[in-house]
């Protein structure tokens, strides 16, 4: 650091360029520097001002000293610095890889400064820029080929980075796999970005997020042929879908759609041939309901073709006349999930407060009924269809097989979640203020309440200050998981029909839970740059530049009720509103009529209101009374 100061001063660079490649290219050398308190590597202490002296130790190394130093490099204007640290780190890194390769023979590595010297290059912003990639992937194969003790060693250091210095690493990633998509070399890069995924599953310092990567979640990539890949392993031995942390929520639905597409087609091209061959089978599978008894009759129909779900979905009311090219089915699952969710059913409860659907833990054999709305899930996902459902996020969690925690439980239940957080805090003398057992009091649809046992002889043991801790754990696998388990089971096999294995995989719970809902996110700005118009109304017509004014002037709650309003559901597509087929018809000169919706297909009939204010006006009372469901 002293001798950058120097040089930026005199415009000399002999010393520091002759510093720099000798400390560069020797492991030894390098990973004596950036410790503590001695920046340059001789012993002296670095001219940094006081203030800036902030420590951050990762394996000895000080990731502050050397940011500094990077930092200062970066701001030099002469090139011949940044040219000395590259090259220089170039014959390093050759250098290591030899002492790696297994062709050379076994040799020992003392992990001290090899993992040093790996944190000192990794911290070099300049690896950002395509022009030293090539000298990045000989850093990517030293770390992909480290002796198994030394690997391990390195992903321990790597845990203890801050969010600030994991979010820069993760960037450096990002940027060699975007560089090289199409390329051999993209192959290293995911291969350490899977690495650091590993390591921040572990220190959960970044959301799983920031391991999305723009280049692959493209609309220019070829998604179709990387599922052509991953479903041939044994000729193509690289897929992004083998890295599922890599995609978007987007990329993976249209994974799961190529997935469901391939099976629709194999069982529409089965059913034909069984109809040339055998007789007559509809290629599709075909639910004719009645309005007036559509739980009874889905359940029988869907029972009845049991073996045709992969088909494509057609749906006919009836006694009414329609083609179903999607508007149908919308309506179908729209009444569906209101009526099964309906407190006359029994089978969820809800939580004013958390505003989720729970399971009952009910006494009546409802397993048809909750396999149901298992299948409903799992044809909305292969039909393309989002469904208005207010599930908690374990629900999800509990789809992919991940155990639920403590957290989810405040989701689930806030009250009870509250009162074992206060009774894991509590100071003073557990057994006598809590008067507690290992039971728990459950009440039923019908408000018959039950004493149940968390372990035998519950009632005999007394929850005390030695044991309230297995006593909560107990009691959110109680309640979480023993006392729904009939009815989830039931309908985690509905579900399953249509959905498992590895497309499944990809997703993360709230990917899933996105996947099945929307997404929270509701760019308003996109939908009107995707808005069509019909029956006289056009982009610029001054009632629809009034409607986006006053949409865009909405806070997020009432641009929610709009959503509901003309969709059905207050979510997004999975893919933004960019994405959602909306429309809006003049529906008549200016009048007292309020806006109405066709909710099965997107579209707002929109009276021509003479003033931007009436418009709010009538607006807000139509979004603010709907109802929602088949609003016409």
């Amino acid at each position: 650091m002293e001798e950058l100061g120097h040089a930026k001063v005199s415009s000399n660079y002999g010393e520091l360029l002759r510093m720099i490649r000798a400390t560069f290219s020797s492991a030894n050398a390098l990973s004596k520097c950036f410790l503590p308190s001695n920046g340059s590597g001789s012993g002296r202490e670095t001219s940094v001002p006081n203030h800036a002296k902030s420590t951050i130790l990762v394996a000895g190394v000080d990731l502050a000293l050397l940011k500094r130093f990077y930092d200062a490099v970066i701001e030099l204007e002469t090139g011949e610095v940044k040219s000395a640290i590259m090259e220089s780190s170039d014959k390093l890194l050759t250098d290591l890889l030899l002492s790696v390769d297994p062709k050379n023979g076994t040799r020992h590595l003392e992990p001290t400064p090899v993992i040093r010297t790996i944190i000192a290059l990794l911290e070099n912003r300049l690896f950002k820029s395509p022009d030293y990639h090539n000298v990045l992937t000989k850093l990517w194969k030293l770390i992909l080929n480290l002796p198994s003790n030394c690997k391990t060693i390195l992903l321990q250091a790597l845990e203890k980075y801050s969010k600030e210095h994991l979010e820069q690493l993760v960037s450096i990633v990002q940027t060699f796999i975007t560089s090289n998509v199409g390329s051999d070399q993209v192959v290293i890069g995911v291969d350490v970005l899977r690495e650091i995924y590993a390591v921040n599953e572990k220190s959960q310092h970044l959301s799983f997020t920031s391991f999305y990567n723009d280049a692959v979640n493209n609309d220019e990539f070829d998604l179709k042929e990387d599922f052509r890949r991953w479903r041939n392993p044994d000729r193509f031995p690289f897929s992004f879908c083998k890295y599922p942390f890599i995609y978007d929520p987007s990329s993976k639905s249209k994974i799961l759609q190529l997935d469901a597409n391939v099976q629709m087609r194999h069982e529409f091209q089965d059913a034909v041939l069984r109809s040339i061959f055998i007789g007559a089978t509809c290629p599709y599978l075909v639910l004719r309901v009645n309005r007036e008894n559509l739980i009874r009759e889905t359940i029988f129909q869907i029972q009845q073709q049991s073996d045709d779900l992969k088909k494509p979905l057609k749906v006919q009311f009836l006694g009414e006349e329609g083609v179903d090219e999607g508007g149908v089915q919308k309506e179908f699952f729209q009444l569906v999930v209101r009526e099964v969710f309906d407190p006359k059913y029994g089978m969820f409860s809800y939580n004013e407060e958390t505003r989720c659907f729970w399971f009952n833990s009910s006494p009546l054999d409802m397993d048809t009924e909750y396999e149901l709305v298992g299948i409903l899930l799992g044809l909305a996902i292969y039909n393309g269809h989002i469904l208005e459902l207010h599930f908690p996020s374990v629900i999800y969690k509990k789809l992919l097989n991940k155990t639920p925690t403590f957290e989810d439980l405040a989701e689930v239940n806030p009250i009870l979640a509250k009162g074992l957080e206060q009774l894991l805090s509590f100071t003073g003398d557990v057994e006598a203020v809590f008067l507690r057992s290992f039971q728990v009091s459950v009440q039923d649809i019908f408000g018959d309440i039950r004493t149940v046992d968390l372990k035998n002889d519950g009632g005999m043991i007394p929850v005390t200050q030695g044991n309230r801790k297995e006593y909560v754990d107990l009691c959110v696998e109680y309640y979480m998981e023993l006392s729904i388990q009939r009815a989830f089971e039931a309908f985690k096999h509905g579900f399953q029909k249509l959905c498992k294995g590895n497309v499944l995989d990809l997703f993360q719970p709230v990917e899933l839970e996105q996947l099945i809902c929307g997404s929270p996110e509701l760019d308003f700005e996109a939908l009107e740059r995707n808005t069509l118009y019909e029956d006289g109304y056009r982009k610029d017509s001054k009632v629809i530049s009034d409607f986006w004014e006053v949409v865009h002037s909405l806070d997020e709650e009432n641009k929610k009720r709009l959503l509901f309003f003309v969709t059905g559901c207050d979510r997004a597509p999975i893919k933004g509103l960019a994405n959602l087929h909306f429309v809006i018809s003049r529906n008549g000169t200016d009048s007292e009529r309020l806006p109405t919706a066709h909710t099965c297909f997107n579209h707002l009939l929109l009276p021509e209101y003479s003033s931007k204010g009436k418009l709010r006006e009538r607006l807000m009372t139509a979004i603010s009374n709907a109802e929602g469901f088949g609003l016409m």
